[in-house]
């Protein structure tokens, strides 16, 4: 009896020791699998010029997705919906289109009134060229008694030393301001012209700004020193005119020259087409929108 004890306690062992060495292998195994997904992960990191532990890959890995959930957002937020927009333009041609029929134009001008980008659409509503307005202070095309209420606009926003955190620029980012806009003319002898405008706009940290807008803004950042613009904040605003220009083009005299109006991005693709043009070229304006120009000529 005792001898079959001791063998009922000796095959209970060697079960246990069995589970042991399947648990440790089971364990080893999953180990030696996690160990190469950690070193794979490691090979993707960006910047990885270095070794790491394990506790840092998995941080940096963390960062990195949680940023890029915060870009994907920011893209997402600030892409035009497809079902209004047509698919045959991209967001910057659409959004040409949008300020010349609103008689508006963007503008992105820093706290003190520098101004770091114009869209072009600013030519057609108050003469200026958008290399003209760049660089300049806001307040250098307002009239003189209006400048103490613009820049007090601009800067009581954001008080030297306040501290820029997203709870902040949710809650205290909008102004909407109207004030009168110079007008560009050719001959600095002519009295000046001024246009009443509308200023509608959000602040944004020049870190925080979304790609399609920024896109604008790099090459003018940059120009002027992008460092002294770090963790700083500019206006991006919609300038309005207050008076729509309801006629924008007139013809004083009806000729019988073959003729008509077209407008082009810098691609040369078709952003506008008068109704002078089906009789002559032989499309409708839908038919050559967002193509382009280039491939209806013909040497």
């Amino acid at each position: 009896d005792d001898s079959s004890i001791f063998d009922g306690l000796m095959e209970e062992d060697e079960k246990d020791k069995a589970k042991r060495v399947s648990r440790n292998k089971s364990e080893k195994k999953r180990r030696d699998q996690f160990n190469v997904l950690i070193k794979e992960l490691g090979t993707m990191l960006p910047g990885n010029t270095r070794k790491m532990d394990k506790s840092t890959i998995l941080q940096k890995s963390i960062d990195f997705l949680r940023k890029h959930k915060e870009i994907a957002a920011q893209s997402e937020s600030s892409e035009i919906r497809q079902d209004w927009k047509p698919p045959f333009l991209s967001n910057e041609e659409f959004t040409q289109l949008m300020l010349e029929a609103l008689d508006g134009f963007f503008l992105a001008i820093m706290t003190d009134g520098n101004i770091i980008y114009v869209s072009e659409s600013v030519t057609s509503l108050l003469e200026h060229l958008p290399s003209d307005l760049v660089d300049q202070n806001l307040l250098n095309f307002l009239p003189l008694g209006e400048h103490s209420d613009v820049y007090k606009a601009l800067s009581s926003h954001i008080l030297e030393g306040e501290t820029l955190t997203p709870e902040y620029l949710k809650t205290k980012n909008q102004l909407e301001f109207c004030c009168h806009m110079l007008r560009g003319t050719i001959d600095p002898k002519e009295p000046p012209v001024y246009e009443y405008v509308k200023f509608i706009g959000n602040f944004k940290s020049l870190n925080n700004v979304p790609n399609s807008t920024r896109n604008g803004l790099e090459g003018v950042i940059q120009r002027s020193l992008r460092p002294a613009f770090e963790d700083r904040v500019c206006f991006i605003a919609t300038v309005r005119l207050a008076k729509p220009q309801f006629i924008k083009e007139m013809c004083t005299v009806e000729e019988p020259n073959e003729e008509f109006t077209s407008r082009h991005s810098l691609e040369w693709k078709f952003l506008f087409l008068d109704h002078r043009a089906p009789p002559i070229i032989g499309y409708l304006p839908f038919e050559v929108l967002g193509t382009s120009g280039y491939d209806y000529y013909h040497v």
